[in-house]
């Protein structure tokens, strides 16, 4: 895969999780500069600090659809040009569809999918923008299989998939658009459901039989996909669950 020595990728949830993970990984293993982009002011900054590298860091709320395009603004008024984009802003409600709560469901869309789509229309009018840029979202596999308690989730993530398949097609020659579909990872918020969830790694790893996916795996994946190794790829959708649609 090579250095990346020189380039900059902004990553779009970048306070915790595979976000996190993979602006750790860019930086620390592949010599990247990256734009840390997510609401907590204080974990980005300080990220963006600790990192090596010509780091940055924008706060944004991705529930603010409308002003999603003011980040690749920021972006060209500090003279930051991009690689690429990994987008790994997401939350995960659980309650059933008989619980439905339709304003935390529309929160959800919007985070995990709209403002995805956003960002891909700010992108595609955007001069900070590399020409033959990647980008890279974090879908799940529970876009394609039905579990418990994850409608708002799940329908979420197969909204995301269809923007990266309409994204790609219309960013055909210009920036590549893939997306990964990960089974469970270990990340912060698998940590808080193994607190209130007795006997929940014996059931993830039953389910998936490769087991829980450590966030590192997924990092590389990002990084090939982020490579000139990946030129080939675009408008996919890249299933990493440890087995669990074989189940």
């Amino acid at each position: 895969m090579g250095s990346f020595s020189g380039k900059t990728f902004m990553i779009a949830g970048a306070s915790s999780g595979i976000g996190r993970n993979a602006a750790e990984f860019l930086t620390q293993s592949l010599g990247a500069n990256v734009v840390l982009v997510a609401r907590r002011t204080s974990i980005i900054t300080e990220l963006a600090k600790t990192l090596p590298g010509d780091n940055y860091a924008i706060t944004y709320d991705f529930l603010d659809l409308e002003h999603v395009g003011d980040i690749f603004t920021e972006c060209g008024q500090q003279k930051i040009y991009l690689d690429g984009i990994v987008y790994s802003a997401g939350i995960a409600p659980l309650y059933a569809l008989k619980d439905n709560d339709t304003e935390c469901t529309i929160d959800t869309m919007k985070i995990n999918a709209l403002a995805f789509a956003e960002m891909a229309k700010a992108s595609l009018h955007s001069a900070c923008m590399h020409e033959q840029a990647s980008i890279v979202a974090i879908s799940s596999i529970v876009s394609l299989a039905v579990t418990n308690r994850q409608s708002a989730y799940a329908a979420s993530k197969s909204m995301l998939n269809t923007y990266v398949k309409y994204f790609a097609k219309e960013a055909l020659g210009r920036y590549r658009v893939n997306a990964i579909l990960p089974g469970v990872v270990e990340t912060e918020m698998y940590q808080e459901l193994r607190k209130q969830s007795e006997n929940l790694d014996e059931r993830t790893k039953k389910n998936q039989p490769l087991g829980i996916i450590p966030p590192e795996k997924v990092s590389k994946l990002i990084a090939y996909l982020l490579s000139e190794e990946s030129m080939y790829f675009t408008g996919s959708l890249i299933e990493m669950d440890g087995g669990f649609l074989l189940k």
